[in-house]
């Protein structure tokens, strides 16, 4: 699912970041930071379940959208 919006923020141009379970630890903290950074103006940060709590506050988001795919009710 978040490749299906990370092609749609591409197409679209919007200034995002993305932490899933293929981005290596040591670049997590840098994404996080760009998207906090009002400087930057990331517009969007896609956030996977798969990223492996590191404990991550967003305060910079507006809006936030959860989508877990291994939500089971």
């Amino acid at each position: 699912m978040l490749a299906i919006l990370e092609e749609y923020m591409k197409f679209n141009n919007y200034k995002y970041e993305k932490l899933d379970g293929s981005v290596k630890s040591k670049d997590r903290q840098t994404s996080i930071d760009r998207f906090n950074n009002p400087e930057m103006k990331r517009d969007v940060f896609l956030l996977s379940t798969k990223a492996g709590g590191i404990g991550i506050n967003l305060t910079a988001a507006n809006i936030v959208i959860i989508f877990d795919s291994d939500w089971n009710p």
